[in-house]
């Protein structure tokens, strides 16, 4: 039995998780309060390997919201992190669950994949807090003048990556989305 699986058993939630595996959601909300009182590690580690299993790696980034995803909100990082990971284990087998890193932060977005998010939306700003527009460009040595909103996707892309997920932007042309990932 692989560490993390150990860490679920010795929380005595092991069944939650084969349940799941096994799509049983009626024995999955059996244990709905001992989930709502789990360690949140614990918790985030089966709703990753559920997202692993359902989802598998790849993330969508919207430019909107996604009436198909369920999108997560929270007041405090910690209860965001909490809803991700129980929206995961217990709706319905490869639901979408979204994280707006426009109310909590890139940074928190990041951190809700491990938690079993699968979708994330926002808008490409600038460090300053500014929207970029889709006119301005920066220019990059090799390259030229590059649109700014392609550079900024590709910042995502890379944060997407470092999480050990693959980005895809779900609101442009597959080329479109190829060539944002690697501006």
């Amino acid at each position: 039995m692989r560490f993390v699986e150990r860490a679920i058993a010795a929380a005595g939630l092991l069944p939650v998780l084969d349940a799941r595996r096994a799509g049983d959601l009626s024995v999955v909300h059996e244990h709905t309060d001992a989930l709502g009182a789990a360690d949140l590690l614990v918790l985030g580690a089966i709703a990753d390997a559920v997202r692993t299993s359902e989802i598998g790696s790849v993330v969508r980034v919207h430019a909107r919201s996604d009436a198909a995803v369920t999108w997560i909100s929270a007041q405090d990082e910690l209860e965001l992190l909490r809803n991700v990971a129980l929206a995961r284990i217990l709706g319905e087998r490869g639901a979408r669950i979204g994280v707006d890193w426009g109310k909590h932060g890139l940074e928190l977005a990041q951190v809700a994949l491990g938690f079993g998010a699968s979708d994330l939306s926002g808008p490409i700003m600038k460090k300053s807090g500014l929207v970029v527009l889709e006119s301005e460009t920066r220019k990059v040595k090799g390259k030229g003048l590059v649109p700014l909103a392609h550079l900024k996707k590709g910042e995502i892309a890379r944060l997407i990556e470092s999480a050990g997920r693959t980005p895809l932007f779900a609101d442009e042309e597959p080329a479109a989305a190829v060539e944002a990932m690697h501006a």
